[in-house]
C-alpha cells in the first residue's frame, strides 16, 4: 500500500473543508476544521425574547431590554409563534424543551443574528479559571495533573438509553471502566481522550500491546481525561506524542492544563438538549458542546422540529432520534471523538466507541427524516440508520470515521432510505450493517422498499487509522486503511438495495477484489440488488469481479464502468473474462437476461483531472470524449433521479453527467464535491 504523505497533517489535512491559516493561533493543537462562526439572519417579526447568561436575570421579564439568565426558564415560558434569542455567551446548562408551536406559528431557539450563544452541558470552572481547577498529582506520571475538587456525584451508575449500534453495550460487564470525563482543546476544539483506566492514561507505550487478552501494561491514546471513581477527581495529561510516523498529527503543544481552557464534561446519562413530545419547533444557529457518554441532543415523541445551522462537538451521539416524525436536519455541523491522532483500536478498546447519529426502534418507528446539506466528521462510527421509514439523506459531507460509515440496517419491509448527491469520504466501512436478531429479516418486502443510492461521490482514498501498530512504522501508512465499501457484522440479510449513478474512487482493491467494489458479491442471501450506471476507478490493479459460488443470487447489474489508474492503460485483459466463463454466468440470466458484466465496460472514464499519486485532489467530471458519456443503461422511471432531465441523450455512467453543473455538499454547500479533500473551499 502507498502510503499518502501530506505537507499539513497537523490539521489532517486529507480532513480540512475551509481556510486554516485563517484561524486563530492556537496553544494545543490545530483545528481539525473550520470552527464555528455566527449564523446571521434578519429578527423574527413576530414576538421575541430573550436570554443572556452574563447580563440577564430570570426575575426580568425576557425583553431585549431586561433579558432572562437561563434557557430553561426562558423556554418554559414560550407560546406558539415565539422566537426565543439567546444573546452571545455560554449557558452552562441542560436545557429539556417542552412547549410546542403550530404549524402556522411555530416556536423558535435561535442565537441572536450575528452572534453565537452556545450550550454547555459541562463543568465551567475548567474553562473559566484553568489556573485554579488543576493540581500536579504527587506520584502520578509525568506530566499528570487532578482536579482541585472531588465530584463524588457523577458516578451514579445511569442506565444508558441510547440504543448502542450492534445491539452490545461496549461496557457491559465492565461498567468499572466507562468512561465518565470526556472533553475537548476550548481553542481548537479538537477532542480529548477519554480513558477507561488510569494505566493507559499513565502509559508511556503507544504501541499495540503483544497480547491483549493476557493483560498489558498500558497504551497512551494522546492527551485525556480519566475519572477516579474512588476519590470523584478528574485526572489529566497531555503528553506528546513520539510513535514513529504520526508526524503532525500527533500532539506537541501545551502540557501544563493550567495555562489552557478546557471543555470538560464529566458524569453519564443526561442529554444536554432535549426534546419530549414537542412539535413545530426550531433551533437554529447554537453551539452545543460538553456532553459525555450521552446524547448531545435527544428528540423523543417528537414531530416537526427542524434543527438548523447547529454546530455539535462531541455527544454519544450527537443526535438521537426516537419515535418521532417529520424531522428536519440542515446545514448542521457534527465533529466526533476523533483526535487526529484517535485510530480505531483507541476508541473501541481504551475509549468511547461513539456514533454521531442513532435512530432508535421504539413505537412509532420514526418517518420522514431529512439529513440535508450537513457535515459529518471525526469520529468512530457516523451514523445508525436501521430504524427510519422515508429517510432522506443528501448534499452531505462524511468523513473520517475510524470504524462504520453509514449502517442502514438489515433487509425490512418498510426500508426506504434514500441516499443521494453527498460525498462520502474515509470511513473503515463506507456501507455498514450489522446483525441483532437472527429472525429479523422478512422473506417478502414492499417492492418499493429498500436503499436507494444515487449520485454520489464515494472517495476513500485518504484512508483512517485503523490499526494500532505494534511496532515503529515511520511510514505512517498505518493512518491510511481504506477497509471495505460494503461489509458487515454477523452476516445479516442485506437490504434491498438500488444503487446506481455513483462515482466510486480507491487506491486499493477492495477485500478478495470482489465484483463492483463489493456491491456485485457481498451480501446478496436472501434480498436483491440493482447495480447500475456507476463508475469503479482504483489506482492500483483492475477492479476484479470476482464472485464466489455457483449459483447467482437475485442481482441485477449493467452499465457500469470499471478502471484501474495505473494498471489499466498496460491491461489488454477483459476483467469480466473469467466471469463470463464460469457457471455463475450463466446463472445469473435468471434474473438479468443478458447475464452479468455483459453491459459493464473497462474503459478510462477520461476524468477532467484524474486522482494522482500522493494527491488527494481530484476533478471527477467527465471530459468531451469520455466512454461513459451515453453508455449508461435506462433505468425504471420511478427510480429518484435529480438529474434525469438534465443527462441528455443516453444515461451517462457516473455522478456528474458531462455539462451538468456540479454542486456543493456540506453546510450551505461549502465544500465542493470535486475540490479535493486537501483545499475544499469554504463557501459560507
Amino acid at each position: 500500500m502507498t502510503a499518502i504523505r501530506l505537507p499539513l497533517l497537523t490539521a489532517i489535512a486529507f480532513l480540512i473543508a475551509g481556510n486554516l491559516a485563517a484561524q486563530p493561533k492556537v496553544a494545543s493543537h490545530p483545528p481539525m476544521r473550520p470552527l464555528p462562526e455566527p449564523f446571521v439572519q434578519p429578527l423574527a417579526k413576530g414576538p421575541t425574547l430573550f436570554v443572556d447568561a452574563a447580563k440577564g436575570d430570570d426575575k426580568n421579564d425576557g425583553s431585549e431590554a431586561k433579558p432572562w439568565k437561563t434557557i430553561r426558564h426562558g423556554a418554559r415560558r414560550l407560546k406558539p409563534g415565539d422566537t426565543l434569542y439567546l444573546r452571545a455567551g455560554t449557558y452552562y446548562e441542560k436545557v429539556a424543551l417542552t412547549r410546542s408551536g403550530t404549524a402556522e406559528a411555530p416556536i423558535t431557539i435561535a442565537s441572536y443574528p450575528g452572534e453565537m450563544a452556545i450550550i454547555d452541558g459541562g463543568l465551567r470552572e475548567f474553562y473559566e479559571s484553568p489556573e485554579t481547577s488543576w493540581e500536579p498529582l504527587q506520584g502520578g506520571a509525568e506530566g499528570e495533573f487532578v482536579s482541585t475538587k472531588s465530584y463524588h456525584h457523577l458516578d451514579e451508575r445511569r442506565t444508558p438509553r441510547q440504543f448502542l449500534p450492534g445491539a452490545w453495550e461496549p461496557m457491559w460487564g465492565i461498567e468499572d471502566e466507562r468512561p465518565l470525563a470526556l472533553g475537548h482543546f476550548a481553542d481548537s476544539m479538537v477532542p480529548l481522550h477519554g480513558y477507561r483506566t488510569v494505566a493507559d492514561l499513565r502509559a508511556t507505550s503507544e504501541f499495540a500491546p503483544p497480547n491483549r487478552k493476557e493483560g498489558r501494561t498500558g497504551v497512551y491514546c494522546g492527551p485525556g481525561l480519566w475519572f477516579n471513581r474512588e476519590t470523584g477527581r478528574i485526572h489529566i495529561r497531555l503528553a506528546h506524542h513520539k510513535m514513529p510516523g504520526l508526524g503532525d498529527r500527533g500532539y506537541h503543544g501545551a502540557t501544563d492544563p493550567r495555562k489552557l481552557k478546557l471543555v470538560i464534561a464529566a458524569g453519564f446519562g443526561d442529554s444536554v438538549f432535549r426534546a419530549n413530545g414537542v412539535r413545530h419547533v426550531k433551533v437554529q444557529g447554537i453551539v452545543f458542546r460538553g456532553a459525555t457518554g450521552s446524547p448531545m441532543i435527544e428528540i423523543y415523541g417528537s414531530d416537526n422540529v427542524h434543527l438548523d445551522h447547529l454546530t455539535v462537538f462531541g455527544g454519544f451521539p450527537g443526535l438521537l432520534v426516537d419515535a418521532s416524525k417529520d424531522i428536519k436536519v440542515t446545514n448542521c455541523v457534527f465533529r466526533g471523538l476523533a483526535a487526529p491522532w484517535s485510530g480505531r483500536s483507541h476508541m473501541k478498546y481504551f475509549g468511547t466507541a461513539s456514533y454521531q447519529i442513532v435512530f432508535q426502534n421504539s413505537q412509532p418507528v420514526n418517518e420522514n427524516i431529512e439529513l440535508g446539506w450537513c457535515e459529518f466528521t471525526d469520529d468512530h462510527d457516523c451514523a445508525f440508520l436501521r430504524y427510519v421509514k422515508n429517510l432522506q439523506f443528501h448534499h452531505n459531507f462524511v468523513d473520517n470515521f475510524n470504524d462504520d460509515g453509514l449502517e442502514c440496517g438489515p433487509k425490512l419491509r418498510w426500508h426506504s432510505m434514500f441516499i443521494y448527491q453527498n460525498r462520502i469520504g474515509a470511513c473503515l466501512g463506507v456501507l455498514q450493517q450489522h446483525e441483532i436478531d437472527k429472525d429479523e429479516s422478512p422473506a417478502g418486502h414492499d417492492p418499493k422498499s429498500g436503499m436507494y443510492v444515487f449520485r454520489n461521490v464515494f472517495d476513500q482514498r485518504a484512508g483512517v487509522y485503523y490499526h494500532l501498530p505494534a511496532k515503529a512504522d515511520p511510514t505512517g501508512a498505518f493512518l491510511h486503511s481504506e477497509g471495505h465499501l460494503l461489509s458487515d457484522h454477523g452476516s445479516p440479510t442485506y437490504p434491498v438495495m438500488r444503487v446506481y449513478h455513483n462515482t466510486f474512487v480507491r487506491n486499493t482493491p477492495v477485500y478478495r477484489n470482489y465484483f463492483l467494489s463489493g456491491l456485485g458479491a457481498t451480501g446478496l442471501r436472501n434480498t436483491e440488488r440493482d447495480v447500475f450506471n456507476n463508475i469503479f476507478a482504483q489506482a492500483e490493479g483492475m477492479p476484479g469481479a470476482v464472485i464466489l459460488g455457483k449459483e447467482a443470487e437475485t442481482m441485477r447489474e449493467g452499465g457500469n464502468l470499471v478502471w484501474g489508474l495505473k494498471d489499466g492503460p498496460a491491461s489488454k485483459l477483459d476483467p469480466f473474462t473469467k466471469l463470463k466463463k464460469s457457471p455463475l454466468f450463466e446463472s445469473s440470466k435468471r434474473h438479468y437476461p443478458a447475464g452479468w458484466s455483459t453491459h459493464d465496460k473497462a474503459a478510462d472514464p477520461r476524468f477532467v483531472r484524474p486522482p494522482a499519486p500522493g494527491s488527494l485532489d481530484a476533478d471527477l467530471r467527465l471530459q468531451a470524449g469520455s466512454p461513459a458519456i451515453n453508455a449508461g443503461l435506462s433505468l425504471p422511471a420511478d427510480w429518484p433521479d435529480p438529474l434525469r432531465e438534465a443527462d441528455k441523450g443516453s444515461p451517462d455512467i457516473g455522478a456528474l453527467p458531462h455539462l451538468v453543473p456540479t454542486w456543493g455538499v456540506g453546510v450551505e454547500g461549502r465544500i465542493g464535491l470535486f475540490d479535493g479533500n486537501v483545499e475544499a473551499k469554504n463557501r459560507r
